[in-house]
């Protein structure tokens, strides 16, 4: 009988590894599925392009990412700008229609797509948009300010343009938590650093204020005059419509600010009418077509290398069930060191978007940068909506740095805040008994307030960290250090206003430092390159078995492989008895556990 029993057992194995095959099979094909399809397809002979841009463009990410089982998954602003560079020479592409009704994209997102139209329509192809409504029951400025970049804005009748200018708000919380029993302590260099003021006072500091004034002051005149620019307005008319908004359709089609009013099927009836025989094709698929046959060969190789979200000190999470929007230090400056070791790769195109965040991670890659740079590789930073603090300390050496207007950079600066909670242990009847070893080993605890001695020795690791990234920074863009410090003190700047002072080099987008990463390895800026992902994508087959090997698998995934090993053993247990004779084990077998 002890063979029924593990035959029996076999057969629950079996089913086990069945299930998880075929998840793994599905999964495969569900990630490589589009590029199977796109190897077959075949590109119209007449397409126009079609973009949602309600949808939003990602800053990409490289690897297979069965998180969506390859559903859904949004397109990046590399491909949204490659795909745009791409139709303005390609004769297939008759012209662009897209729809939009909100904001998805930052600022700096919303320029650089701004920028990849305009050159677009360079080649007198036309670029229309249709709006149900521009804005509803909310600011849709920069909505409306995207918009702007096509040669026609369709609204529908019934909707209407939330041009109303643009607003910060920000909750300071300090009293509130001082009713929890709640105090935060913040050291910070310097006054201009100011991420933890709204948990440490009742209202905005004067440095806060004249920072965010320049900023958004910076930022709404630039927004401003690029409106005036785009619908042949003066700057006065359009701040005029801005104290009148948001405005119904009539009116905005009054005040320029559209060009007809119209319903969907209207204006699609026009699109069909201009493109008859043209097939509408979505960005991700007419990247799939690939370049026109009479496209010339690549020149050069560019290693991309995505710097997206805070930054922290390890390896970034790189599982293939899904990916959180964090910089690993040591997975980002592995990408470096990697691709300034491939004899393949000409030049390094360092794309960042980060608030920043630990100050070891990011000085981990600004090494990889460095010695980048001392190997003769040439390595340019372009900066999406925002690169400060540890986001600008990882651009800061590279040896050309864009930005659009409206990104947030600068903040070089430091800041430590940590929370006491006695108060709060008090009120709730909460008391803790703290044996320490050492005379600093409760120096970080939040039972107590640190002692002016533990303030000092904090103090003087800020001072340190601010010596070493204002050092670094100076010696980064080649300028005197008491003038870094003047402009330092952890004050963010727009990128308008960190080209002033000389915190990068040019404004523009990824489109600008592609072309000028061609200038650098000494092409045309007209010369086609590669531009390769690092660290390179893995094959999906692969990822799927590391994530199996290692355990990392997704709530549901590993609840079934668990379900199906407990059924297993239970059935052992239970089996075994009636097969073979009292057992021992079975008495001391442990419940079944379902997670």
């Amino acid at each position: 009988m002890r063979i029924l029993g593990k035959i029996i057992v076999a057969l629950l194995a079996s089913v086990g590894f069945m299930v998880i095959g075929l998840i793994g099979v599905f999964v495969y094909l569900a990630a490589s599925g589009d590029s199977i399809q796109n190897e077959a397809a075949k590109a119209p002979p007449s397409m126009i392009l079609s973009l949602d841009l309600d949808a939003g463009f990602s800053e990409g990410h490289s690897g297979p990412d069965f998180s969506s089982f390859g559903v859904g998954q949004q397109t990046t602003l590399q491909d949204a700008v490659i795909a745009l560079r791409r139709a303005r020479d390609d004769d297939r592409v008759k012209g662009i229609v897209a729809t939009i009704s909100g904001q998805s994209l930052g600022l700096a997102q919303i320029q650089e797509i701004r920028d990849a139209l305009e050159v677009f329509r360079e080649s007198d192809k036309p670029a229309y948009i249709y709006s149900d409504t521009i804005g509803e029951s909310g600011s849709a400025t920069l909505a409306y300010y995207l918009a702007t970049s096509f040669d026609e804005i369709w609204l529908q009748p019934s909707g209407g343009v939330a041009l109303t200018g643009l607003a910060v708000q920000q909750p300071y919380l300090k009293e509130f938590l001082d009713n929890l029993g709640l105090r935060f302590n913040a050291v910070q260099r310097y006054e201009y650093k100011t991420a933890a003021e709204n948990l440490t006072n009742t209202d905005i500091s004067p440095a806060n204020k004249e920072a965010l004034d320049a900023l958004f002051g910076s930022i709404f005149e630039n927004v401003v005059n690029g409106l005036g620019h785009a619908r042949g307005m003066t700057s006065d008319e359009i701040r005029a419509l801005m104290a009148n908004g948001p405005l119904l359709a009539e009116e905005a089609l009054e005040g320029r600010l559209v060009d007809r009013l119209a319903y969907r099927d209207e204006f699609d009836a026009r699109v069909g009418e201009e493109f008859d025989d043209a097939e509408k094709v979505s960005i991700r698929r007419y990247l799939s077509f690939g370049a026109p046959k009479s496209t010339p060969d690549a020149k050069a190789t560019v290693a991309m290398i995505h710097a997206v979200g805070p930054i922290q000190r390890g390896r970034a999470d790189d599982s293939p069930f899904g990916r959180s929007q964090v910089v690993g230090g040591d997975t980002l400056a592995k990408a470096i060191r990697t691709a300034a070791e491939d004899e393949d790769v000409d030049a390094i195109l360092l794309r960042i978007d980060s608030p920043g965040g630990s100050y070891v991670a990011s000085d981990t890659v600004w090494r990889e940068v460095v010695k980048a740079k001392e190997s003769g590789m040439p390595i340019i930073a372009s900066m999406g909506n925002t690169a400060a603090s540890g986001g600008y300390f990882i651009a800061m050496a590279a040896d050309h740095i864009f930005a659009e207007p409206g990104t947030i950079t600068g903040s070089i600066g430091v800041i430590s805040s940590t929370l006491v909670a006695k108060d709060a242990f008090d009120k709730l009847d909460i008391n803790w008994v703290t044996l320490t070893y050492g005379e600093n080993g409760d120096m970080f605890s939040i039972t107590r307030e640190p002692t002016e001695a533990e303030m000092d020795r904090l103090s003087r690791t800020l001072d340190a960290i601010y010596e070493d990234f204002t050092t670094k920074a100076a010696v980064g863009r080649d300028m005197p250090i008491n003038d870094m410090r003047q402009i330092a003190k952890g004050r963010v700047w727009s990128g308008i206003d960190a080209k002033r002072i000389g915190l990068i080099d040019e404004l523009g987008g990824l489109s600008d430092a592609i072309d000028h990463t061609k200038v650098a390895m000494g092409l045309e800026r007209d010369d086609l390159v590669h531009l390769v992902p690092y660290p390179k994508p893995k094959d999906p087959l692969e990822s799927l078995l590391e994530a199996l090997e290692s355990g990392d698998l997704p709530f549901g995934l590993r609840s079934a492989i668990e379900f199906l090993i407990a059924i297993s053993h239970a059935a052992e247990i239970w089996i075994s008895p009636y097969l073979n004779g009292p057992d021992a084990s079975v008495l001391y077998a442990p419940p079944l556990v379902i997670r």
